[in-house]
């Protein structure tokens, strides 16, 4: 099971890489990357950071469904999971390898707390979900993440989405519907649980991304922050409702192995996925993670044997194309503006005298 499992991991990375090479290479448009990126992304080292995101998302994924088939207590495992990746991060500060973050005031801690809590009840109720039902079904489901992400800008940005956006953010949903009348699986708590993670996760990703904007504190040491204040949100809940699983996950030694690298592979899909957005651009950024719930959903269904219906398997295209629909959509919208910015500073720039 093991080795079934690093090869299908392994699989999916190496086609990580060559997919995302050959979106840099060939598809995204040299001038965009170029113009966006601080300076052209090498199309080598942004496919290798892709494969180590798809590898280590993959990898968690399918070791952590194995984890919960065998303890079903969700709060439990999320805080062991938040526990694992925070001594990741403990471990690069110690090291050097990220730089001990300044004291930035009660007030940062306090609305860190908060987005911690978001962090946190965004993993549970994903653990939630994974257990009652596939993993491929709480993908599908979790494709609606942009859906709650874009109505949450709209409302606290004011940033709202093309009328081509929400449609395929309509697609989605369609999707969703007839996936869920076709899993075998389904289960009213696994969907909602799903669902429930949408919310939280983009509520966390708004409000994050207007904390990040204030420049306070650099992305890597942020992310490092965010686990480590989630893991102490994990420990009284988890004390509560799973405190007469402690001692069964602590006797289980042949499960330890794998609860103590699901932590440090979340950490490197966070840090590959900061790395990518840092080292390469936008554009090659949102490209690379719009493959990562196709590949995962494959992936989870290859390495469980997963038995879909026809519908089902309808379902799920539907809504994973309307996904990268609207990642495209936002893309060219981005594309746009930028080019908008350009045109006006080269306009200004001819117009003195």
């Amino acid at each position: 099971m093991f080795l079934h499992d690093v090869a299908i991991i392994m699989l999916f990375a190496a086609v990580g890489y060559a997919a995302a090479y050959s979106q840099q290479r060939w598809l995204a448009m040299p001038h965009a990357v170029e113009e966006f990126a601080p300076g052209p992304p090498s199309p080598q080292n942004g496919a290798l950071l892709a494969a180590g995101l798809y590898g280590a998302n993959i990898a968690y994924n399918v070791i952590n469904k194995r984890v919960l088939l065998a303890h079903p207590h969700p709060c439990l495992i999320t805080g062991i999971n938040l526990c694992s990746s925070s001594l990741c991060c403990i471990v690069c500060w110690m090291l050097g390898l990220i730089h001990w973050p300044r004291f930035l005031g009660w007030s940062f801690y306090l609305k860190l707390m908060g987005l911690a809590v978001l962090h946190w009840s965004g993993m549970l109720f994903s653990n939630i979900s994974v257990s009652e039902v596939h993993i491929s079904f709480t993908h599908t489901v979790k494709a609606a993440e942009p859906f709650f992400t874009a109505l949450f800008t709209a409302v606290l940005i004011g940033h709202k989405p093309t009328l081509r956006a929400w449609l395929s953010l309509l697609v989605v949903i369609a999707g969703i519907v007839v996936a869920s009348t076709a899993e075998i699986s389904f289960t009213w708590r696994g969907f909602w649980a799903a669902m429930a993670s949408n919310v939280v996760v983009a509520l966390r990703t708004v409000l994050t991304k207007m904390a990040m904007d204030s420049h306070i504190l650099d992305p890597l040491n942020f992310q490092a922050l965010l686990q480590c204040a989630a893991f102490l949100v994990s420990i009284p809940v988890a004390l509560i409702f799973n405190l007469h699983a402690v001692r069964e996950v602590a006797s289980d030694q042949a499960a330890w192995p794998s609860i103590v690298l699901i932590g440090p592979l979340v950490w490197t899909f966070n840090v590959a996925s900061i790395m990518i957005l840092v080292h390469t651009s936008t554009v090659v950024h949102s490209m690379i993670r719009s493959m990562r719930r196709p590949l995962l959903v494959l992936a989870s269904i290859i390495t469980f044997g997963t038995r879909i219906t026809e519908l089902n398997a309808l379902g799920i295209l539907f809504t994973l194309f309307g996904a990268f629909w609207y990642r495209y959509e936002n893309e060219m919208v981005e594309k746009n503006g930028h080019s908008t910015k350009r045109g006006v500073l080269h306009t200004r720039q001819h117009s003195i005298p």
